[in-house]
Formats: C-alpha cells, structure tokens, sequence
C-alpha cells in the first residue's frame, strides 16, 4: 500500500510541476492559473478552465500528498483574483489579462457559474483546512452577486433552464440549452448552497437561490434525456440535438445522477464508439463536419486529451481499471520528454489540409469571429490579439509535426498548445480515482459521495 502511495505522490508532483508553469506571480495575490504558459496559445486567466482545476485543487489541499499546501495556495490565489475582476452587477466573461481586463470575446454565459465554483471550492478547501478566511463577507457577496446576474440573465423561466450562445466549445454550435451548461450551473447552486449552510451566519446568500436550486435540479435531470441516453442540447427553436459530443459525460464529471444509472453507461458508450479517432486513438470533443458553420477543427481535428482524461475518470470510478489504464497510456505515448501534455492533436495531413482549406481561405477566421456569438461591444483589439495567438500557434504547430511513417499513415501528428493546464488537471484527477483517493469525503454535502 505504501509503494502504491509513495507512487501517486511522485507523479502528482510530476503534473503538478506543470500546472505551476501555467501560473505566474502576482504580488497581490500569489500565483495565477493561466490555462498555458504565458508564451502559448492560451496566455490568459479562464474561469472556465480554473474552475475544472479547482475540483483537483480543493482535494489535493486536504489530502495527504506533497503537494497539498501548493494547491491550497494556488487555490487561495485564483479566488482572490476572481473576487476582484467580478462586475458590480456580478457577470464574469470569458477570460482576463493578469492586469484584471476582460480580454473577453464570446457571448459565454456558463463563467458565472465558474466563478462562483471556484469561490465556493477555495471557502470550502479552508474551512476543511481550518485556515482563517479574510474577507469573507466579500466572498459571501460576490457569489450572491453572481447567483442573482445568472438568474436575472441567463435563466429562462418558462423551460426552468439556463441559456447560452457559446460556452465551452466556443462557438454557436452551443447556440441554446446545453447539457454542459446546465450541469455546471447546478453544480455552481450546489457548491453556494454548500457554503451558505457553513460558513454564512449573516444570510448574504439569499435563500431564494437556495430554494431555487432544487426546482431547478428536477428539471434538467428529466429534460435532457432522448431515450436511453443523455442529449447534448436543445437548440433555440426546440429541436433536440442527439450529435455524439464529449460534454455527455457532464453528469458524471459534476458528480450528479445515480452512479448506477444506464444513462450514463450508453451515454459514455455512444460517444466513446462515435467519437473515438481512427487514426491517433482517445476521443475527439465533437464530430469534424467541416461544412457545418459552428464547428471548428482548429489546426486539425483530432483527439483532445483533457477529455480523454475525464473519460479514464468515468471508467476507473465504474472499477474498469483496465480501461482507464489503457486510455491514460495512450496520453502518455503523446506527451514530449518533458511529460508535457498537449491540449489536443491532429495528424500531419489533416494539419496541412486545414492550413490549405480554412486557414489561407479565411473560413477558420470567419467561425472564430462569427458575429453572432461575439459579444456587442467587443473591440477590435482583442479580436486582432486573438487572431494573432491562432496564426502563432499554427505557425509554431506547423514546426513540430512528428513524422512517423512506419506508425502513422497520415504522416505522423501534430501537437497543439504544450502544454495544457487543463490536460495536466484531469490527468492527475484521474490518478486520485483510480487509487480512490477521490472516494474520501470532503463533507457530508460533497457531491460525489451523496450521489454513490
């Protein structure tokens, strides 16, 4: 037992090492999580993608590993940063500058509840720890804030769920009722409710969004079901959208739904089959149709590993250790010599047919950029320092195509954004359940243990 510890503690150090070269120091609040290193594709604060690696950061703060009070700091940081950048109104947008401005370009109305997860995972992690909470009331009220904007905002009464035009693929593709969204939604009322039950003896949290939180949670556990399985979304005008999309395995992820259901398992079972690359194996976030407007096959389609990763998490939870084993290998087999992870990957020839087809013709552009999605009073500047991040990375992707052509029939394969924060985080989750290290409960409210 001791080796087998001894041994996750080693290669959570190894991943952890990397998350950190995602982060740069701020003398107000100590480390800042950036999605990349600050000279890649991604230089930017996500609240998206540092919610996700808050779900890691809060278990490995009370855990037993040597890296516990790096997460609690990183933790601690990345919540202090958030509290500050929040609109008076409580809106978060998509990403922000080190400086705090919103950098901003899509209408992705799923970072409020991002910014109240991570709020709420830092209050949490402390009170776990025992350690003294300053500003708590500011806290209190920034998610109070944020609970009340999405409400007023995001929320449509008369179908009891939350609306989007983009969240976490960044494009219309999103355009209506998601799965992804509500989900993370839910799981943001589940964490406030969490906190207001522990820590808010002053009742700023209103207890109308407490209320809430349950009428909502039995709704979008009925609606987004199509037969035997979860449905991705519901567009604008109520068509069903039954694509095969990574963003099924979203119950799971939050932690929600009975840990026995067969929806789940024919869910995990028609996107693994659907959406499993051909070529480089692992799954890929959606289907390439190119001529489909909303979606988008930057630098070439092909698998994405921090999903990957979440789908080795669904298979070790259900005991298929085998499974996940086989899926975290053949993320291993493309990481570099530095146990760097990318965030997605794509062969050699799809590259170039991208380059050739979507990129010189402007059509990549174009999705990117796609007014509808873009928020009204986007400038220019960051539509122009976004464009430039895109043709860096494809120029820098277009160096380091690996070639091999007793192995690769399409010319071996390209790496895109090395590495990824995101990648590293669910790696490393995926580490802690496969040895149960995430069956330990953090309280009697933590959402993967009232659901087992």
């Amino acid at each position: 037992m001791g080796d087998r510890i001894d041994s996750l503690n080693e290669k959570l150090k190894l991943h952890f090492s990397i998350i950190e070269r995602c982060a740069v120091n701020l003398k107000k609040y100590g480390p800042i999580l950036l999605s990349s290193p600050p000279d890649k594709r991604y230089p930017y604060f996500y609240p998206r993608d540092v919610a996700c690696a808050t779900q890691l950061l809060r278990r490995l703060s009370i855990s037993r590993y040597e890296v516990k009070e790096q997460a609690f700091i990183l933790l601690k940081a990345s919540a202090n940063f958030i509290k500050d950048i929040q609109r008076e109104d409580g809106y978060w947008g998509q990403r922000y500058a080190l400086n705090g401005v919103d950098k901003s370009i899509y209408k992705q109305e799923d970072n409020i509840a991002h910014g109240i997860a991570i709020c709420s995972n830092y209050l949490l992690a402390a009170l776990e720890r025992r350690e003294k909470i300053e500003e708590l009331e500011s806290f209190l009220n920034v998610i109070n804030k944020a609970l009340e904007y999405a409400f007023s905002n995001c929320y449509r009464k008369e179908l009891n769920l939350f609306y989007s035009m983009t969240s976490i693929h960044e494009s219309s593709l999103e355009r209506g009722f998601t799965l992804w969204v509500n989900y993370t939604y839910l799981y943001a009322y589940s964490l406030a409710e969490e906190v207001a039950i522990k820590l808010d003896k002053s009742k700023i949290i209103s207890p109308e969004h407490l209320k809430f939180k349950q009428h909502f949670r039995y709704s979008i556990e009925k609606l987004f079901i199509w037969g035997d399985r979860y449905v991705r979304r519901f567009t604008s005008d109520g068509q069903v959208d039954i694509r095969p999309d990574f963003t099924l395995l979203t119950p799971f992820y939050y932690g929600f739904g009975s840990m026995s259901s067969p929806l789940l398992k024919k869910s995990v079972g028609f996107l693994e089959q659907q959406l499993w690359d051909p070529e480089l194996g692992m799954i890929m976030r959606y289907l390439p149709f190119e001529g489909d407007f909303a979606t988008h096959t930057h630098a070439g389609n092909g698998p994405w590993l921090q999903y990957t990763g979440i789908l080795a998490q669904y298979h070790y939870w259900y005991g298929d250790t085998a499974r996940g084993d086989e899926l975290l290998n053949m993320i291993d087999r493309y990481r570099n010599d530095s146990y760097e992870i990318p965030e997605h990957l794509s062969t050699c020839k799809r590259f170039e047919d991208f380059m050739e087809r979507e990129w010189q013709t402007g059509i990549d552009f174009a999705k990117e950029f796609d007014k509808e999605i873009l928020l009204d009073n986007v400038t220019f500047d960051n539509i122009l320092e976004e464009a430039n991040n895109m043709r860096r990375a494809y120029t820098e992707t277009d160096q380091k195509c690996v070639l091999q052509h007793t192995n690769y029939s399409e010319g071996g394969y390209t790496f895109f954004c090395l590495p990824l924060m995101w990648s590293h985080v669910e790696y490393a989750r995926a580490l802690m359940i496969r040895e149960k290290d995430w069956w330990k409960i953090l309280s009697e409210t933590d959402l993967w243990n009232i659901n087992k």
